[in-house]
Order: structure tokens, then sequence, then C-alpha cells
């Protein structure tokens, strides 16, 4: 499995995809900041009152974000052969389909837990030390916060990378890199709407239940894949 996962990562080229993410982070930051600033300029209030605050907007933001990016893989990686049809020559190799389709889902999972975590490390991080200057957060980080928080981040990082696989579904059923990523956008939007952190993805049960289907998506893609006439659109 583990030699699958590397040679799709070559193949594909997804080592690149570090310099996209980090680029993603600054924007995201910069964003972040830009917010800050405009909102104390125009009403004299402070978009962050806390550090929860702070772990609150960056967590939804990331998760929002790579989620999208996560369909956008499982576009690349598996619909996108199944539409150029380059995935009949990997399904000719010596290996079981079950093997290959498990390679690339495990991928996708993994990139978006691993960016996910990091990426919401960078951002604190780079806030906390940002505030350290500007002292635009007056409460200080204590470690009650920081551990609790760092608990959170991690169980919605697991979480929302099998929540990523729902949108293989739809992408699957209309072989459409497009409506992946579209299905993708209206799930995370669905999780994610609503204000002062009041939204679905804060009841932790919703998160987790849609990580279940997103789990159940994965084995329906690859129950039957040993049997499935793949030349036939």
């Amino acid at each position: 499995m583990l030699k699958l996962i590397k040679l799709e990562i070559k193949k594909f080229k997804l080592n690149k995809n570090v310099k996209t993410v980090m680029i993603i982070n600054l924007i995201i930051l910069a964003v972040l900041l830009l917010g800050v600033y405009s909102l104390k300029f125009n009403t004299k209030e402070n978009m962050f009152r806390n550090y929860s605050d702070v772990f609150l907007y960056t967590g939804t933001i990331v998760r929002a974000t790579f989620s999208i990016f996560a369909a956008a893989l499982i576009s690349k990686l598996i619909i996108g052969e199944y539409k150029c049809k380059t995935i009949n020559i990997m399904f000719s190799y010596p290996i079981k389909r079950k093997k290959i389709m498990a390679a690339k889902l495990a991928i996708v999972v993994i990139f978006a837990f691993t960016t996910m975590i990091l990426s919401n490390i960078f951002l604190i991080f780079s806030i906390y030390l940002l505030n350290i200057f500007a002292n635009f957060i007056q409460i200080p980080l204590t470690q009650d916060i920081l551990v609790k928080n760092l608990i959170n981040i991690f169980v919605y990082s697991a979480t929302f990378s099998f929540v990523s696989l729902i949108p293989l579904y739809i992408g699957m059923r209309n072989k459409s890199g497009s409506a992946t990523i579209i299905t993708s956008i209206i799930v995370v939007s669905l999780l994610n709407s609503g204000s002062n952190g009041d939204t679905l993805s804060s009841i932790i049960i919703v998160p987790i239940i849609l990580a279940i289907i997103g789990v159940f998506v994965a084995y329906l893609s690859i129950k039957d894949i040993e049997k499935v006439d793949v030349t036939t659109p």
C-alpha cells in the first residue's frame, strides 16, 4: 500500500501541492489580518476578543478550504482517471483494483488531515507572534485554552478528512470533477453556515456522522471495483 501511495504521489507530482498549501496559508493569514485591522478601523471593535475566537475562525476557514482542496484531489486522482480512461492502464497491472483505489483515497484523507493540522498550527502561531508586537488581542493565551483547542484541531481535522470523501459519491456517479468540487462546496457551506460559532460543525456529532458517511462512500466506491467494467461510460 505504501509503495502504491508513493507511486501515485510521484505520478501526479503531488509534492508540488506543498507550495500551493503554503501560498493558501499566507493568503488566509493576510485575509484574517485584513479583517482584524479593517474592523478595528471602521468600528473600533476587535475581530478576535480572545484566543478562542482565533482558534474558531482559523479552524473554520482551514477546514472549509482544505475540504474543497481534497475534493479537487479526488477529481484529479480518481475522477480524472476515469474520464481520460487512464484508469484502465492502472487496472491492467497485477495489483488488485481495491488496493489501487484504497491508495488513492488514503492520499486524499492523509493530505486533508495533515494540511488541516499544520495549517491551523501555522496560522495560530503566526497570529500569536504578530500579537506580541501589534497587541490586537488583549486577553493572553492560557494553557487551558491552548490544550482544549489543540484537541479540537486534532478531532475536527480527523473527522473532516473523512467528510471530504463524501463528494466522491457524486463525482463517481457523474464522472465529473466539477460535480465533485461543487458537492464539496455545498457540504462545507452547510456545515459552516451560521454566526458566532453556532454552526452545524460546532455540534461535534454532526461532523462525526458525516465522517462515517464519508467512510461508507469510500467503501461503496471500491466494494465492487474488481467486477466493474471501466471501459463502459
